[in-house]
């Protein structure tokens, strides 16, 4: 009886269990492909993400329009199918390390087809808009370009239920990227810090070494300066600053360089008498590049002597 009573008991915890799960299906099938920036169509293997960002859902889209680093929007997705067990469960919510669902090239180049399979209520709920998140390469680290699609329709399932998302649905469009009329494109991101130090460090490094001041290479760079002076954390660098004599008079000059494009790094040129009380100083553009601004800073007035340092400031990225 009691070998019994354990069956009965199982099988009502399965019964339970699957009473909370559904299934979502993508297919392009019929719809647009997936293609680069320039239009070719993604190679089979490319990373697909379902799922959906945990933002207010009245200003989601427009926030996601507008974040183009990797490290925030990460921080807000919350994924379907990117392990084999616990599918759209809380335990496989930050599993970023294999996904079901990839470019697989079924019907043609570029699509994609693949079920995710018990997705649980309790893990997202009923009718919560889904979206793809579609990159070029394999992983995020290996990839240049990504592309944030979604749709009206793109809805996670009720219990027991399933729910398609295609790219023929009427209602689709790109939060980044562009949906043309013969391909969904993906697009090459903004520059910002986590972009550069998702491609510039393994994916086993520790927190410690991605700090803004850390310096794995021990050159005296900090990452974030690495990152405004387009250096390599992993190798050691000269940094991108001069003291240097003028010829026609007795000064001394400080130069230095500012990256061009970068918005969420600011670069100034800071003077101290006593390397205890620091003063920013006014500099001026002496050349540019397609890189940089040049500067040349001069001591503020008063100071007998002066030295010099670059001060870089996290900005909260775009």
């Amino acid at each position: 009886m009691r070998f019994l009573h354990l069956q009965q008991l199982a099988l009502a915890l399965a019964l339970a269990a699957s009473a909370n799960a559904g299934n979502v299906t993508l297919s392009s099938a019929g719809g647009r492909p997936f293609a680069g920036e320039n239009g070719a169509l993604l190679a089979s293997g490319a990373l697909v993400r379902i799922g959906t960002f945990d933002l207010p859902e009245a200003t989601r889209d427009a926030t996601l329009s507008a974040t183009s680093d990797y490290a925030t929007l990460n921080s807000w997705f919350r994924p379907l199918g990117e392990s084999t067990a616990a599918t759209g469960t809380v335990a496989q919510a930050n599993n970023t390390t294999t996904t079901n669902l990839r470019v697989n090239a079924y019907p043609a180049a570029g699509h994609a087809f693949g079920t995710i399979s018990d997705i649980a209520s309790s893990y997202i709920a009923p009718g919560t808009k889904l979206y793809l998140w579609v990159f070029n390469g394999a992983t995020p680290r290996e990839s240049t370009q990504w592309g944030i699609f979604c749709a009206g329709d793109w809805q996670a399932p009720p219990a027991l239920g399933a729910k398609s998302l295609s790219t023929r649905s009427a209602t689709l469009q790109a939060l980044q990227g562009t949906a043309a009329a013969e391909s969904l494109k993906l697009k090459r991101p903004a520059e910002t810090f986590g972009n550069w130090r998702l491609r510039s460090f393994p994916a086993d490094a520790s927190a410690a070494s991605l700090a803004f001041d850390a310096d794995g290479d021990g050159d005296g760079i900090h990452n974030l300066a690495e990152y405004a002076w387009k250096l390599n954390p992993q190798h050691f660098d000269r940094n991108r600053a001069d003291l240097l004599k003028e010829t026609a008079a007795s000064d001394a000059t400080f130069t230095f360089k500012v990256p061009v494009g970068l918005t969420d790094v600011q670069v100034k040129a800071e003077c101290s008498p006593n390397l205890r009380d620091w003063t920013a100083a006014e500099s001026t553009i002496t050349d540019t590049d397609a890189d940089f601004e040049t500067r040349t800073a001069v001591s503020p007035s008063g100071i007998e002597r002066c030295f010099w340092r670059v001060r870089f400031t996290a900005i909260t990225p775009p």
